[in-house]
């Protein structure tokens, strides 16, 4: 199968997650008194870290450093999301939770299932391609998390980012290698992400629970916060 482009849903997908990045970076958790240069490095590593981090694994040019368009569309989420948190803040945490949780409920298949095409197309099997496709999906916000000395949030329970993205990649991966040439990239891709989407959307209204060993109670600094 061959690769279409979409720059538009993969630039969609990069200003939500910028905008995501700054608007989690400035929570109580994760809040280190960043000046506004920080904070937009924060949108930047939400927007384009999984992408770059996924072109890095397979050895290719970063699309950011081809496109810059990237570039804007990073900083200008990154400047909404200032501007929400200075002028909404009584609705910033209502606006982060459920208008940009629903989005980013899109946004996270895209990314997984494009990091799964590339590194079949890259010659890697159904496992590598799964793994590149969790790095493309997860990597930008482990980068917000590590950088405010936050243990990351694809390693505790969560809103099944982890469990998402492993979807949308094994079932886009699945079918690719199933049918190979008798099948065009668009029809797997919608099937894919439109399983991850409804998956996510419905883990997360409902609050289904993820696994968390009964004998291992949470310790450390912050739990909870």
């Amino acid at each position: 199968m061959n690769l279409p482009s979409f720059p538009n849903v993969d630039l969609f997908s990069a200003g939500v997650n910028a905008l995501n990045g700054v608007l989690v970076a400035r929570n109580p958790s994760h809040n280190r008194g960043y000046a506004v240069v920080g904070l937009i490095i924060m949108g930047f590593f939400g927007g384009i870290g999984g992408g770059v981090t996924r072109d890095v694994l397979l050895g290719e040019i970063p699309a950011p450093l081809k496109n810059p368009a990237y570039f804007f569309v990073c900083l200008g989420a990154g400047l909404l999301g200032l501007a929400i948190y200075r002028y909404a803040d009584s609705l910033e945490e209502r606006f982060r939770t459920r208008i940009l949780a629903f989005f980013k409920s899109f946004s996270l298949p895209w990314f997984a299932v494009l990091g799964a095409h590339r590194a079949l197309d890259h010659g890697l099997g159904f496992w590598g391609a799964i793994l590149v496709g969790l790095a493309a999906t997860t990597a930008g916000g482990v980068f917000i998390d590590l950088f405010s000395g936050v243990t990351p949030e694809i390693t505790r329970p969560s809103e099944h980012l982890v469990t998402t993205a492993v979807l949308a990649s094994s079932v886009y991966t699945l079918i690719a290698i199933h049918m190979q040439s008798r099948t065009t990239f668009f029809p797997v891709t919608l099937i894919a992400v439109g399983v991850a989407f409804i998956f996510r959307v419905i883990a997360v209204r409902e609050h289904w629970a993820q696994i968390v060993p009964y004998e291992a109670p949470a310790q450390g600094p912050k739990v909870g916060v």
